[in-house]
């Protein structure tokens, strides 16, 4: 009588890995992946440089994350939209972490020329403001992924009610 022992070799662990990565890969890509998307809002639009040809102002941009974990968020771009014309353009020039349930200010330069909207001033009531849209996106996750955003609102031009930004 033989008895035959049976080892849990490398062949058996082998044809055991893939079940293992089925398993655990669907777990690891719910972080990467956030459920919801970001909500941003424009806080301010600041002056840097201004020049002649080109001015560089900075877009300062809340951004809140919905979701139940830490948003990293490592590149991205911006266009600034003033009265349906992309005006100007910049890039997210370092990361930013927006922790689970908050918030965090993300600041982008954008380069731009604002000098052929000068002559529509004068038809913006103060009321109504000028309308603007910045379009972009924020890419975050092992992946690489591309969230997209949009933030459309009124630039209000401190202008008294019945006065004109060009003067004739």
């Amino acid at each position: 009588m033989t008895i035959v022992a049976r080892s849990f070799g490398f062949t058996q662990w082998f044809r055991r890995w893939p079940m293992l990565l089925l398993v655990a890969l669907p777990l690891s890509a719910c972080s990467a992946f956030p459920m919801h998307h970001p909500e941003l809002q424009l806080l301010s639009i600041q002056p840097e440089s201004v020049g002649l040809v080109a001015q560089t102002f900075l877009l300062s941009l809340k951004v809140s994350n919905p979701n139940d974990s830490a948003l990293h968020a490592k590149a991205g771009e911006a266009r600034l939209y003033v009265q349906d014309r992309q005006v100007a353009y910049g890039l997210l020039n370092k990361p930013v972490d927006v922790p689970a349930y908050g918030s965090a200010t993300v600041s982008i330069p954008v380069t731009g020329n604002f000098l052929p909207l000068l002559g529509e001033l004068g038809s913006v009531s103060a009321r109504a403001g000028l309308p603007y849209t910045v379009k972009g996106y924020l890419v975050t996750g092992m992946l690489d992924m591309r969230i997209p955003f949009t933030v459309t609102g009124a630039l209000h031009l401190p202008l008294p009610p019945d006065s004109s930004a060009v003067s004739p």
